[in-house]
């Protein structure tokens, strides 16, 4: 009985967002923009207006709190904030002209969270202002609703141009902008239904948008696959080549190989079994040869009049210098990275340069699963 309390307990235990020094900051920043935005106001409100309106109204304070603890909250932009104030602030007016105190504070906070809520400037403080409409005394009343204009949205404007300098001066981006998300499955273990359907399942509204939390996702499997990558060297995934080519051997054979084994490429081999070469599918047609079958005599005739010179006869004049290769001691996130650049096969070789075998976009996967189940194991 008693674990499991303590347990339910320790679940209602509120986590912080950030540690004390870096909130501190951001202490500092809230007290000097409330600072400002108290001294612009009362300046702007004209001595005679402060003796009886607030020049600065106390739910100014918990706005501070999402614009500079929380800055990439959603409820902490810019149109929530100066939005949802200035909407609940006009809510808060015509309750307390239609109704008794009483009845019209409660409804004023009511209405004012439907009306946020469908106007997307959802802003937790905005409910105070709509209470403090009400509330706020004689002074409040006699300015009716241009104390939704000043005070309230003199008030919102000057805090969220502050909180845009100090973030800016702290290394904050505020606003914040919504990330150019790819889908989830380019790059993670989860697809966009999944997400959706978790967070329909979760049955509560976050206060952290569906395409932050998918770049947060994304950006996790990415750095898992990294760091699982890193406990692998490259040798470990590499598979054997099934051909190898000569530089003397003739186009034809090189073709037949390249057709047989339905791979882009093929690496050219010296006498020490050094890699010297690769001769890909793809030079081999731009060169005037063929796909499927050699280059009739008479094409390559017609090659000769029109390029000046014939085919290359034999591997070794038509393969490639520049290719894809990486040593098999060299960790497993140097293939992450030529596969990102966008390299469709990468050749494998030890110390002396000889080749060791071939890695594919397919074979990095299933190695990183493998990895994973063996590290499960």
């Amino acid at each position: 009985m008693f674990p499991s309390l303590f347990e339910r307990l320790r679940r209602l235990r509120p986590a912080g967002p950030a540690s004390l020094t870096r909130q501190l900051p951001a202490a500092l920043g809230a007290l000097l923009v409330l600072l400002l935005t108290a001294f612009i106001s009362r300046s702007v409100l004209g001595a005679a207006a402060v003796r009886t309106l607030p020049f600065l109204i106390a739910p100014m304070a918990a706005s501070a709190v999402l614009l500079f603890c929380l800055p990439a909250a959603p409820l902490a932009q810019p149109w929530p904030v100066i939005g949802g104030n200035v909407v609940s602030a006009l809510v808060g007016v015509a309750c307390a002209q239609a109704a008794d105190p009483l009845l019209a504070a409660p409804l004023a906070g009511g209405l004012a969270i439907a009306a946020m809520a469908s106007l997307r400037c959802l802003h937790p403080p905005g409910g105070a202002v709509a209470v403090t409409a009400v509330l706020g005394g004689a002074a409040v009343h006699d300015a009716g609703f241009w104390f939704a204009l000043a005070p309230v949205g003199l008030n919102s404007v000057l805090m969220v141009l502050g909180a845009l300098a100090w973030n800016r001066l702290s290394g904050h981006r505020y606003p914040h902008a919504q990330p150019a998300v790819r889908p989830p499955e380019a790059k993670a273990g989860f697809a966009s239904e999944d997400l959706d359907a978790a967070l329909d399942s979760y049955g509560e509204t976050l206060d952290v948008s569906r395409d932050d939390l998918a770049s947060i996702f994304a950006e996790t499997e990415q750095r898992a696959a990294a760091r699982r990558a890193r406990r692998h060297c490259c040798g470990e995934l590499a598979h054997p080549v099934p051909a190898s080519l000569a530089p003397g051997m003739p186009l034809a054979a090189a073709r037949a190989l390249l057709v047989r084994h339905r791979l882009p490429a093929l690496p050219v081999l010296d006498d020490a079994g050094r890699l010297s070469g690769v001769l890909s599918m793809a030079r081999l047609v731009a060169a005037g040869g063929s796909a499927s079958r050699p280059l009739p005599a008479r094409a390559r005739r017609a090659t000769a009049l029109l390029f000046g010179r014939d085919m290359a006869p034999s591997v070794g004049e038509l393969a490639e210098t520049a290719f894809e290769a990486v040593g098999a001691q060299a960790p497993v996130t140097e293939l992450l990275a030529r596969f990102h650049a966008g390299a469709k096969l990468v050749f494998v070789t030890d110390g002396e340069g000889k080749l060791v075998g071939m890695v594919q976009p397919g074979d990095l996967l299933a190695g990183l699963e493998l990895g994973v189940m063996d590290a499960a194991a």
